[in-house]
C-alpha cells in the first residue's frame, strides 16, 4: 500500500511478512529517521530497528507490542503530547491505522531488522524470494494480489497493434512496420506474442537500444570533457556494450569485465576493451592544470559511478563526511577508493594507457593480408639453382651499369632557388603551378650553396612552396638514381617531365625516396618543388649510379666471381631486395604492407594496474580535498553491506566479484528495478538512484525480490528477465483507464494499467527515420555527425568542426551520434538526453515548447516528413484515404478511426490550393509532418 492512500475494506492485515512491513510500515518509520536514525537520535530515540523501538528514548519505550494505545509512537503521531513530526505534514489516518494494526499484531519486522541497532535499510537485507501468491504468470500473481488488497483489478489488454508497437519500441527502440503489425494482428495462435518477443530479443537492434541505457550509466562520450573537451577514441567500448547485450552476456560476467577485465587470468581483447567503462571519466587537457588533481577526480567518479550503477547507493556523500542516513563512513569510502587508486592512467593528454582494438572485420582483413604477406616473403626467401644464376647475371648487369655511369662523367651545376610561394592551404600549395613552374624564365632565382647527400633546412613557413633548379651534364646517356628527402612534399621534373611526386608529412631526411631516371647525353634541367605544410622545412638530394650505396656498391663492383662465401650471401640478399626479376614480388609485398599500414585500427583507453613497485598509497581526504590527506587506509568494503567473498583477491577483480556475489542483495534488485523502470516509466522502487534509508520503498516488494532471485537463478540473463516482464498480462494491459482510477493512482504505482510515456531522445529520432524508410541498418563503427544547426560548436582551442555526414551515415541510429560533452547533439539534449559528464541513473522527462520546435523544424524531422510522404504515396495504396491510413498505422501502430481519418483528409485537401503533382506531394508532406508530431507517435502506450 502507498502511504496516504485509502485502505481496502477490512483495514491493514498485520503479518510477520517482510513484504507487508516494507510496504505499509517502513515508509512511515522512514519519515522519522532524519531525527531518529543512525546518525542522529533526538532524545535518545532510534526507529530504524525493532530493538531500538522497544528500548525507546528518554521518554520510554516507543512501541509496546500488542498495545498501540500504550505506545508512545502512536501517541505522538496522533497528536497526544508533543506532535510528531514537529514540522511538515502530519501522518494520515490511514498511516496511523497501519501503525496501530502493526503494533497490535506484535510489531513484527524482518529478521534482519529485529537485531539490535541493525539500521540497514530494506534493500540491504537479503533477498527474500517469496513464492508467487497464486498460479499463472508470477508477475501477474504478485500484482493481482496487491490490486485485490486495494479492491482493484487489471485493465483490459492493449490492442494488438499497439501492444506490438510497445514491445518493439521497448526491446529494440524501433517501431514495427505496417506489414509486421498486420501480420501480428492476423496471427491468432496463443503464443503469437511470445514468438514476437523472441524475434525482438534476437534482433541486432536489441543491443543498440539497451546499450543506450548503459552508456548513460557509463558516461560514454566521444570527447574528454572540461573546457578543452578534445576528442577521444573510445567507440569500440560502445560497440562492446552493444554486442554484450545482443549476446545476452550474463550480467555478472558483464560486470567483472568492465570493472576488472584486465585482471582476469588470460584477458581477451574484449575483456580489455570492456575496462573502458571506467576510462569514460573526464580528462582535463587545459594548460596549467594539476594532473594529480584531475586523476583523483576521475578515481572519485569511479567510486561513485560503481556504487550508483550496481548498488544504488548515494555513497558520494562520504567523499567529505560520514553519510547522514546510511551506515557508510568517510573512511569506508576511501577504502573503496583504494581499489581504483592504483590504475596507470594519470590525466595525461594522450589518454594513456591505450590499446589497439581492431574490430572483428578488421582482424579478419588483417589476417588475410598477413597470410599473403607471409607467402610473398617466403617466395622471396626461396632459393635454387635458377635463382642463383639469375643473381649472378644481375650482379654482372650492375657492374656494367656502374662502369657506364662512371664513363658518363655526370656533373651538376650549383643550385638556384626561388620562393617561398604561399598557398591558401597545403593542397593549394602542392598543386598550384607557381611562376617557376609555369614560366621559369620570368621567375626570380638566386644562387644557393646546397651540398648533395646532406639535409638542408629552410626558414619555416606554413603552406609554402620553394623551387630548386640545376643543370645536369653527361658525356653519354646513362641511367641514374635520384635519392630524395623532403618536408612535407616534393615534385621532381627532368627536362619538363614529372618524374617523381610524393609526400612524407615528416621531417626531411636522406634516402626517403629513390627514383630511377634516364639522363640523356649533354645538358638536362632538373627542377625540385618542396612544399611545407607547417613547422620545419627542408630537403635532401643525391645522385647515384644504382639505388644502392656504400658496401653494396663495392660488392657489386667486385663481381660475383671475386666474392667469398659471406660476400655471396650478401649479394643474394641484395638481389632479393633489388634484383629486377623479383620486382613484381617486391611490389606485391609492398602493396600488401601498405594496405596493412593504411588499415585504420581504432584505439581505446583501458584500465591497467600499476606494478607493485609503483603502487600508490591511499589516504582519507579530509573534507574531500586531495591536498589535505589523513590516515592511510587499506582496501575494504563497508561493514554494513554483505561480506567479502571467500578467496577473492583484494583488488578490482575481487571487488567486482563482491558486487555480483550471491550474498549481495543490492545488485540484482537494482538491475531488475532498472529494467522495470525502462519498460514502465517508473521502477518498483521509484528512487532508482537511492536504495538507502532515504530511498522510497518498493511498491511491490515481493515482486521485486522474486524478480531479483529469478534473475540470479537464470544465470543473470537480462533477456530472460525482460521476456518474463513483457509477456506478463501486467505489461500487456492497455494504458487508458477510468478517470476514478487515474485520480486514485496517477503514477500507476499499483500497476492497474499498462505503461505509457514519451519515447527517449534517441527513439524519437530513430522512429522518425524508420517510418520514413531512411534509417540506416548499419551497426557499429565510429561515431557519425548527422545534421545539426550551424554554429553549435564553438571550440576555442582547436580547429575541430562538425562535419555533417553524407550518405547513409546521415541516417544512422542516434546511438552512433558523435557525443561532445560540452555541446551534446541539440535535438537529443532538448529531449532530455544527458551531457554524459557524469553517471546518470535515470533521465528526467520534461515537456517543453522547444521539443515541438525540434520535431516540426529540425532538418532530420523535415527530411523524414518528406520521405514519409513519398513512402505513403508509393506503398500506402491507390487513393489518399488508403495512403493516410497507412501512414497513421506506421506512426502509431493502429489504423485511424473514421473521424480521425476524416480530419486527416480535410487537412490533406486544404493544405494547398493548387491541384497539380507538386501540390499533391506538398499536401502529403504536410500530413506526414503532422503524423510525426502526434502525441501518440511520440509516446509509447
Amino acid at each position: 500500500m502507498l502511504a496516504g492512500q485509502d485502505l481496502p475494506a477490512g483495514g491493514f492485515e498485520a503479518k510477520a511478512d517482510p513484504g507487508v512491513f516494507a510496504r505499509d510500515v517502513e515508509p512511515v518509520l522512514r519519515r522519522c529517521t532524519e531525527c531518529h536514525g543512525s546518525q542522529r537520535q533526538r532524545r535518545g530515540l532510534r526507529v530504524d530497528s525493532r530493538a531500538a523501538l522497544l528500548r525507546g528514548g528518554r521518554s520510554g519505550a516507543a512501541v509496546v507490542p500488542g498495545d498501540p494505545d500504550a505506545s508512545l509512537l502512536v501517541q505522538r503521531v496522533s497528536g497526544i503530547g508533543k506532535r510528531m513530526p514537529p514540522t511538515g505534514s502530519s501522518l494520515t489516518e490511514q498511516e496511523i491505522a497501519a501503525l496501530r494494526t502493526w503494533i497490535a499484531g506484535g510489531a513484527p519486522m524482518p529478521a534482519a531488522s529485529e537485531a539490535a541497532d541493525d539500521a540497514r535499510p530494506w534493500a540491504w537485507r537479503p533477498v527474500a524470494a517469496a513464492e508467487p501468491p497464486a498460479s499463472g504468470h508470477p508477475i501477474d500473481a504478485f500484482v493481482d494480489a496487491a490490486l485485490q488488497r486495494e479492491g482493484l483489478s487489471r485493465t483490459a489488454p492493449a490492442a494488438r497493434g499497439k501492444l506490438l508497437r510497445r514491445a518493439s519500441l521497448d526491446l529494440t527502440g524501433l517501431p514495427p512496420t505496417p506489414a509486421e503489425i498486420d501480420a501480428f494482428a492476423a496471427d491468432t495462435a496463443p503464443d503469437a506474442f511470445e514468438r514476437a518477443v523472441d524475434r525482438l530479443l534476437a534482433s541486432p537492434h536489441f543491443g543498440e537500444h539497451w546499450a543506450q541505457m548503459w552508456l548513460d550509466l557509463a558516461r560514454y562520450a566521444d570527447t574528454k570533457g572540461y573546457e578543452k573537451d578534445a576528442r577521444r577514441s573510445i567507440w569500440r567500448y560502445r560497440d562492446w556494450v552493444i554486442d554484450a547485450f545482443n549476446a545476452d552476456m550474463p550480467f555478472d560476467r558483464f560486470t567483472i569485465a568492465q570493472l576488472a577485465g584486465d585482471l582476469l587470468a588470460d584477458p581477451s581483447l574484449d575483456d580489455l576493451v570492456a575496462t573502458a567503462f571506467h576510462r569514460n571519466t573526464m580528462t582535463n587537457d587545459e594548460g596549467g592544470t594539476d594532473d594529480e588533481e584531475f586523476r583523483v577526480a576521475a578515481v572519485v567518479d569511479r567510486v561513485n559511478t560503481t556504487m550508483a550503477t550496481w548498488m544504488g547507493t548515494t555513497i558520494g556523500c562520504c567523499q567529505c563526511h560520514d553519510h547522514k542516513y546510511d551506515r557508510l563512513s568517510q573512511r569506508e569510502y576511501y577504502q573503496l577508493l583504494a581499489y581504483f587508486d592504483n590504475t596507470a592512467d594519470d590525466d595525461h593528454e594522450s589518454d594513456r594507457p591505450t590499446i589497439e582494438a581492431p574490430t572483428s572485420e578488421q582482424r579478419d582483413a588483417h589476417a588475410v593480408r598477413r597470410q599473403v604477406q607471409a607467402e610473398l616473403r617466403e617466395l622471396l626467401r626461396t632459393w635454387g639453382p635458377e635463382r642463383e644464376r639469375a643473381c649472378a647475371r644481375w650482379v654482372q648487369r650492375s657492374r656494367t651499369a656502374l662502369a657506364a655511369h662512371a664513363a658518363a662523367r655526370v656533373t651538376m651545376s650549383p643550385w638556384w632557388q626561388s620562393g617561398p610561394y604561399r598557398g591558401r592551404d597545403f593542397e593549394d600549395a602542392s598543386t598550384r603551378a607557381f611562376l617557376p613552374e609555369s614560366d621559369p624564365a620570368r621567375a626570380r632565382w638566386s644562387s644557393a650553396a646546397y651540398r648533395d647527400g646532406e639535409v638542408h633546412t629552410f626558414t619555416p613557413g606554413d603552406n609554402v612552396a620553394r623551387y630548386l633548379m640545376r643543370t645536369v651534364r653527361t658525356v653519354q646517356a646513362t641511367p641514374a638514381t635520384l635519392v630524395l628527402g623532403c618536408d612535407d612534399a616534393m615534385k621532381v621534373w627532368l627536362d619538363g617531365e614529372l618524374v617523381a611526386e610524393f609526400a612524407t608529412r615528416a621531417a626531411a631526411a636522406r634516402d626517403q625516396r629513390r627514383v630511377v631516371v634516364q639522363l640523356p647525353a649533354g645538358e638536362s634541367r632538373l627542377v625540385l618543388k618542396v612544399v611545407n605544410g607547417g613547422g620545419p622545412s627542408g630537403f635532401a638530394f643525391e645522385v647515384r649510379a644504382l639505388p644502392l650505396a656504400g658496401e653494396a656498391i663495392e660488392l657489386l663492383a667486385a663481381g660475383w666471381a671475386s666474392a667469398d662465401s659471406a660476400g655471396r650471401d650478401r649479394l643474394r640478399q641484395l638481389y632479393r631486395d633489388h634484383g629486377d626479376e623479383l620486382e613484381p614480388l617486391r611490389q606485391a609485398l609492398a602493396s600488401v604492407e601498405r594496405d596493412l599500414a593504411a588499415m585504420p585500427v581504432p584505439t581505446v583507453p583501458v584500465l591497467r594496474e600499476l606494478p607493485p613497485d609503483r603502487a600508490r598509497v591511499t589516504r582519507v581526504h579530509r573534507r574531500g580535498s586531495f591536498l589535505d590527506q589523513g590516515e592511510v587506509v587499506a582496501r575494504d568494503v563497508p561493514a554494513a553491506l554483505h561480506p567479502w567473498p571467500s578467496g577473492a583477491p583484494r583488488n578490482r577483480l575481487g571487488l567486482a566479484q563482491w558486487i555480483v556475489s550471491a550474498d549481495n542483495p543490492l545488485t540484482a534488485r537494482v538491475l531488475v528495478n532498472r529494467l522495470w523502470e525502462r519498460l514502465f516509466g517508473r521502477g518498483l522502487v521509484e528512487t532508482s538512484d537511492d536504495f538507502g534509508v532515504q530511498g522510497d520503498p518498493p511498491s511491490h516488494p515481493e515482486l521485486l525480490d522474486w524478480l531479483a532471485a529469478d534473475l540470479m537463478a537464470h544465470g543473470w540473463s537480462v533477456k530472460h528477465t525482460l521476456a518474463t516482464i513483457v509477456t506478463s498480462a501486467t505489461y500487456r494491459q492497455g494504458p487508458d483507464v477510468a478517470e476514478a482510477l487515474r485520480l486514485r493512482d496517477p503514477d500507476n504505482r499499483l500497476l492497474a494499467r499498462g505503461p505509457r510515456g514519451r519515447l527517449s531522445a534517441e527513439a524519437i529520432r530513430d522512429q522518425a527515420l524508420a517510418v520514413a524508410g531512411l534509417l540506416s541498418a548499419e551497426t557499429h563503427g565510429p561515431s557519425v555527425m548527422p545534421p545539426q544547426p550551424d554554429g553549435v560548436w564553438s571550440i576555442i582551442y582547436s580547429n575541430d568542426r562538425w562535419q555533417t555526414a553524407v550518405g547513409p551515415d546521415r541516417y544512422r541510429r542516434g546511438l552512433y551520434t558523435f557525443w561532445r560533452r560540452t555541446s551534446p547533439y541539440p535535438s537529443m539534449l532538448t529531449f532530455d538526453a544527458p551531457s554524459r559528464e557524469f553517471c546518470v541513473v535515470h533521465r528526467v522527462s520534461t515537456n517543453t515548447p522547444l521539443q515541438a520546435l525540434v520535431t516540426l523544424n529540425d532538418p532530420v524531422f523535415t527530411e523524414a516528413a518528406t520521405a514519409l510522404a513519398e513512402r505513403m504515396e508509393r506503398e500506402g495504396g491507390d487513393d489518399p484515404s488508403a495512403r493516410l491510413s497507412w501512414g497513421f498505422l506506421a506512426c502509431t501502430g493502429r489504423r485511424p478511426a473514421p473521424d480521425e481519418l476524416e480530419r486527416l483528409l480535410r487537412l490533406y485537401r486544404d493544405a494547398c490550393a493548387a491541384d497539380d503533382a507538386e501540390a499533391t506531394a506538398r499536401r502529403m508532406q504536410i500530413v506526414a509532418n503532422v503524423l510525426l508530431n502526434l502525441d501518440e507517435t511520440l509516446t509509447k502506450g
